[in-house]
């Protein structure tokens, strides 16, 4: 996809970014500090690297199955999101649930919320709170952004917004305390250079009217935002070519930092995934956190499947949602699809 070129001194960026962390396409925005505390025994949960393994509390490999969760994205309060995460668990068996967010929403600032996005909030926090009752991972996913204000074109984006560095201040210091949250700072960058990727800069997006300039955070800005808060969580970073092209990160453009995992999105329409992925897979920890197909998709699938098995990588199938395609249920009594039977029978271990 092409994007535009903004040309825009370096300072000139500089400024308007610190200017829009407090005030965002001229409102404020009211950042809720606050910090949970989780009330079930999770502690071992705590995760960190070393080499290309994602390891537990006491040492142990990590390695974990589940599916995305979406519609927090697109609605203030999910579709049957409770009782999906239910069925996931206790029908699906998973260890991992994958959950998208949208940074507007989590503010308030979409139509139909009120009191600042407090529900909101509050209906992840339950999610949350359910996953780690049941001892279930959570990958806590920017997935759409509004580009620093624009809420009329919240969506996917080439890059996130100034309005993303908030929300991560924001909801890293609310689970900090929540070892089996891990923070997927914004899904499928595209459309910009290495560059921009990594340290941000000028960017430009589409609305319904126009088009508008807005400072993109990078995805070093966005790490560094969750480290603040004093959150050791695991962060996630998806490459280019929406989360399919990591190729800059073993050639200069790897994040500063630690407990960093690298995150990969494969569909049947992608080309040579596995030459893109293998290598590094021996030098950094992946997690493939987004994957599906159809009914003729099968045998792309058991691909996948042997990979992230010989590779020891983690995996979250897309979506347990029977109209979010490629999806794995057909409807909301939680039948699979063709390729969701392949997916069922992965997590129960066939």
């Amino acid at each position: 996809m092409s994007y535009f070129r903004i040309a825009v001194a370096p300072v000139v960026w500089i400024v308007s970014l610190l200017a829009a962390c407090a005030c965002v396409n001229g409102a404020a925005i009211h950042v809720p500090m606050r910090s949970l505390t989780c009330g079930y025994p999770i502690k071992a949960m705590q995760l960190h690297t070393r080499g290309n393994r994602l390891l537990d509390a006491a040492g142990g490999t990590v390695v974990v199955h589940g599916v995305d969760l979406p519609s927090m994205e697109w609605t203030n309060r999910g579709e049957h999101i409770r009782r999906s995460l239910a069925a996931a668990i206790k029908q699906w068996h998973i260890r991992i649930v994958r959950i998208p967010t949208a940074d507007a929403r989590w503010f308030g600032q979409m139509p139909g919320q009120k009191h600042g996005g407090r529900v909101y909030r509050h209906i992840l926090d339950q999610l949350i709170s359910t996953a780690a009752e049941n001892h279930v991972y959570v990958v806590f996913d920017l997935h759409w952004t509004d580009m620093g204000g624009h809420t009329d074109a919240l969506g996917q984006h080439r890059m996130p917004g100034p309005g993303s560095l908030i929300f991560w201040r924001s909801a890293a210091e609310r689970y900090k305390h929540f070892p089996n949250v891990l923070f997927d700072v914004y899904n499928e960058p595209h459309g910009i250079p290495w560059t921009m990727w990594r340290n941000g800069g000028p960017c430009a997006g589409e609305t319904r009217r126009t088009v508008v300039a807005y400072p993109a955070a990078g995805m070093q800005q966005l790490y560094d935002t969750v480290r603040k808060t004093g959150a050791e969580n695991i962060v996630i970073v998806g490459g280019l070519s929406w989360a399919y092209n990591d190729f800059g990160i073993p050639h200069g453009f790897a994040i500063r930092g630690h407990n960093v995992v690298y995150d990969c999105h494969v569909y049947p329409w992608k080309n040579k995934w596995r030459r893109n992925f293998e290598t590094e897979a021996k030098s950094e920890p992946l997690i493939i956190d987004e994957f599906g197909g159809g009914a003729k998709d099968v045998a792309f699938g058991k691909k996948v499947l042997a990979f992230a098995s010989k590779n020891n990588v983690s995996w979250c199938a897309w979506s347990f949602h029977p109209k979010a395609g490629p999806v794995l249920i057909t409807n909301w009594r939680y039948q699979p699809s063709i390729f969701g039977r392949l997916i069922k029978r992965a997590l129960a271990g066939k």
